[in-house]
């Protein structure tokens, strides 16, 4: 158990240390971007990179997701052909579907009323993004799933923003004009170069040679591979990409400074949330691994072990955020201590998932795709339903109240379906023995 606790809290503090140092990088860059670009620019490359996040997770169909799941099953049982045929075709949909979205993404950017030039061009690249970022994606899953933790988190949240701070602090240092089809540019070149760097040293760790070379794939395998990653999309969208989703459907309703003072908010409160991602990620193989052997009841200890950090440091988060937010956010700009309330509720959210525990990496690991993905859609379409009513009565502090409903509603959802289909709880209650972990699970 001591061994066990030492791998999360130290793997945990590796990726955490990526993670924050990207974000150190990130949180320079957008203090650059909002001093270089006015709110309205600012809010157009918000706006951008959302859409390009949002829509590659759609286009890699969940595979990312289930990759712990199948991946654990067939390196447990040595089924490596049907690892490497799981890989293959991952990419392969993944395209497919790359490139209908930027086609409809294109032909939006041409042809939306009131475009002006500069936002059409910045959404055609936005489009031109998307297969490298889907790759980026797939290719992290799969580290994940081979507990390459670092191959899996450094790129996306280490390498970029610390690339694309060098690319805008060269920018600003030699006066060069700035706009955002050119800050777009760079990240999409940044993006590129790292997710091929990032295949290149996966490959090896692949099924190689003779290892991938038995009977053909069963199609019954591709279409459970399609029909389980299918509803992970809304569930990836929904936990993954939460920032980016709820930025598009503010960006509706919000003007555009007040738009660029939320997105702040909210990328702060999900750095604070990225804490608590992190440790469930680490323990998925683990969960996966006690799946396919079928004692995923007895995965308390784990659990257990892994629910501690996350609750201290996002109360921790909590505390700061109430003592030290308006000075945070005015780093950015003086308009935008406007959010403090904002960032205060939407890092409570973050306490309430830490309490959650890892409910939904369960309900995936234990196979209830469709549970998942259905509540996953519930949630969102509550959490836009709730910013078009708290906005029109609120303002800014609407969307927030928007958000944590919507969580409420989200985590209490999740922990009635995990109970029902697994008979387990995963709630900080249940893993310190004040209630019942398991019913009889085995």
């Amino acid at each position: 158990m001591l061994r066990l606790y030492a791998f999360i809290t130290s793997t945990t503090s590796l990726l955490l240390l990526i993670r924050y140092g990207g974000a150190a990088a990130g949180f320079l860059t957008q203090l650059a971007l909002a001093r270089i670009l006015s709110p309205e620019s600012l809010g157009l490359f918000f706006a951008a990179i959302s859409l390009a996040a949002v829509s590659s997770t759609i286009a890699t169909f969940g595979y990312p997701e289930i990759a712990p799941r199948f991946i654990s099953r067939y390196r447990t049982r040595g089924r490596l052909r049907l690892f490497a045929d799981f890989v293959d075709y991952s990419r392969r949909d993944s395209l497919r579907l790359c490139t209908a979205m930027s086609g409809l993404i294109v032909v939006g950017a041409v042809f939306w009323p009131d475009a002006s030039r500069q936002e059409s061009f910045v959404f055609i690249l936005t489009a031109l993004w998307l297969p490298i970022l889907a790759s980026l994606y797939i290719n992290s899953g799969i580290a994940l799933s081979l507990r390459a933790f670092f191959l899996a988190y450094s790129p996306e949240n280490f390498l970029t923003p610390v690339g694309f701070l060098i690319v805008v602090a060269t920018l600003v240092l030699f006066g060069q004009r700035s706009d955002v089809l050119i800050l777009l540019a760079a990240i999409v070149t940044i993006s590129s170069g790292l997710t091929f760097g990032q295949w290149m040293l996966l490959r090896p760790l692949l099924p190689q040679g003779q290892e991938t070379t038995a009977n053909p794939t069963d199609p019954r395998n591709v279409r459970r591979w399609r029909r389980e990653g299918a509803p992970q999309i809304a569930v990836s969208i929904y936990t993954m990409l939460f920032a980016d989703i709820t930025i598009l459907l503010t960006a509706i309703v919000l003007s555009r400074s007040e738009l660029a003072a939320f997105a702040i908010a909210l990328k702060l409160a999900m750095l604070v949330g990225f804490a608590v991602q992190v440790v469930h990620q680490v323990i998925i193989p683990d969960l996966a691994d006690a799946q396919a052997e079928r004692r995923l009841g007895q995965t308390g200890d784990t659990m257990r072990k892994a629910a501690i950090f996350p609750l201290v440091f996002t109360l921790a988060a909590l505390v700061a955020a109430m003592l030290l937010g308006d000075i945070a956010l005015a780093l950015f700009h003086p308009d935008f201590v406007q959010a403090h309330n904002v960032l205060v509720l939407l890092v409570g959210c973050q306490v309430l998932r830490a309490l959650s525990g890892p409910v939904v990496q369960l309900l995936t690991t234990a196979g209830a795709q469709l549970e998942n993905a259905l509540i996953c859609i519930a949630s969102t379409l509550f959490l836009g339903l709730g910013i078009f009513v708290f906005v029109n009565s609120f303002g800014i502090i609407g969307a927030a109240y928007a958000v944590v409903v919507a969580w409420i509603f989200w985590l209490t959802l999740s922990s009635i379906a995990l109970y029902r289909i697994t008979g387990l709880r995963c709630d900080i209650l249940s893993l310190t023995g004040m209630t019942t972990f398991t019913r009889n699970v085995t």
